[in-house]
């Protein structure tokens, strides 16, 4: 029968799948096997002590009492050392780049690649196309391109041991690699191009500080001349402090030139960055000059004879007579106080004897934005009803 049946379906040309009955595994053990393997289950007994949890090295960089590059390095050392399968990788990883700022080493290529040397090796590299269009591995591969990001936010230039190490955990098809290979075409193009340059790492003395951002300011005059005074050269100075002041000599002649009958302030504070420093800086200013329309003489789109035209040559405005203001002077103090400006005036007025006759007025702003209210009875009312 069954060969009639299918002498006649060969005839037909329709293919016939026969079910086949389910195989019956004899022990129950044998089909735990396969799990068993990617579980790590024939692990040796050694091993599991030795690998212990990661939960108390997370936990280790917010304990630490003294926050170096040192203690940094230990605690990575002692992750590799004590978890040799690198169980929980990705969270350590992630971990460590939110403390790198505490610990001081987030400007430092040598801890990045201790960092990206916790990774196992050759694991996460595809075997086949259809892993490399899935992204294998993607947690580590975010992983590794989130510190290759935290090198480029703080202008760490990687280096070509970096590109090996990536080489190695990743493969050349790996998200993190190319991820190396835009920086290293993007990041030396920009490296030089800051027209004020700083030292790496930036100095930390405030003074040097200082009379950076004092250059910094003041580069729009080639002729800007800085220097340094101390308080306590000044007779009558209430605090002892440095000042670094900034003047060039076409803003002493237009100094000259001021009203005595008008008065110039000092204003501030104003912020300028030095590399990852913020200092604080103060200007002095005059009122705005009121002058004749300015024509350039260069242009040619209106060409009149000039024996019959008679008109005033006007000097151009200097890049100091802005039109909020003319600026004669900037400083930064080791206080910023009212009375370290004031022994600031006090030194100008030696070059500057037309300081004494012209009226200085200080219009600084309170470092405190906490607002005070003067008791009085309408406001004690006013209290009690909003308790109530």
């Amino acid at each position: 029968m069954l060969s009639r049946i299918m002498r006649g379906v060969l005839t037909r040309g329709v293919p016939v799948l026969l079910k086949q009955p389910p195989r019956k595994i004899a022990d129950p053990s044998l089909g735990r096997t396969s799990n068993a393997v990617h579980t790590s289950g024939f692990r040796h007994k050694d091993d599991k002590k030795n690998d212990k949890p990661s939960a108390l090295m997370l936990q280790a960089f917010a304990n630490v009492e003294s926050k170096e590059k040192e203690t940094y390095l230990d605690i990575l050392r002692q992750y590799k050392s004590n978890n040799d399968l690198r169980r929980g990788h990705v969270e350590f990883i992630q971990v460590a780049l939110t403390y790198m700022d505490d610990f001081g080493v987030n400007r430092d290529l040598a801890v990045y690649k201790v960092l990206l040397d916790v990774l196992p090796k050759g694991k996460f590299i595809p075997n086949n196309i259809f892993q490399t269009m899935i992204m294998h591995y993607p947690k580590q591969q975010h992983v590794a391109i989130d510190l290759l990001c935290k090198m480029e936010k703080n202008c760490v230039m990687p280096d070509v041991e970096m590109q090996d190490m990536l080489l190695n955990i990743f493969g050349k098809h790996g998200a993190p690699l190319k991820k190396f290979w835009r920086m290293m075409y993007w990041m030396p193009k920009f490296a030089n191009l800051n027209p004020w340059p700083c030292a790496r790492p930036a100095p930390k003395d405030p003074r040097v500080l200082a009379r950076l951002a004092m250059s910094k300011v003041s580069s729009v005059d080639v002729q800007t001349k800085i220097t340094e005074f101390e308080t306590k050269d000044i007779q009558d100075s209430i605090e002892d402090t440095w000042i670094v002041s900034a003047m060039s000599s076409l803003q002493e002649r237009l100094l000259q030139t001021q009203s005595p009958s008008s008065p110039i302030f000092v204003e501030g504070p104003f912020t300028v960055w030095i590399a990852d420093q913020c200092i604080d800086y103060f200007v002095l200013r005059g009122e705005v000059r009121k002058k004749k329309e300015y024509e350039d003489i260069d242009d040619v789109s209106d060409i009149k004879i000039p024996f019959w035209d008679k008109k005033e040559i006007i000097p151009a405005p200097t890049v100091h007579e802005q039109d909020d203001g003319t600026y004669f002077a900037m400083c930064a103090t080791g206080t910023s106080t009212k009375d370290s400006l004031l022994s600031w005036i006090r030194c100008l007025q030696k070059q500057n004897p037309i300081l004494n006759v012209i009226p200085v007025v200080f219009k600084v702003s309170s470092f405190t934005k906490e607002q005070q209210y003067i008791e009085t009875e309408e406001n004690k009312n006013e209290m009690v009803h909003t308790k109530d």
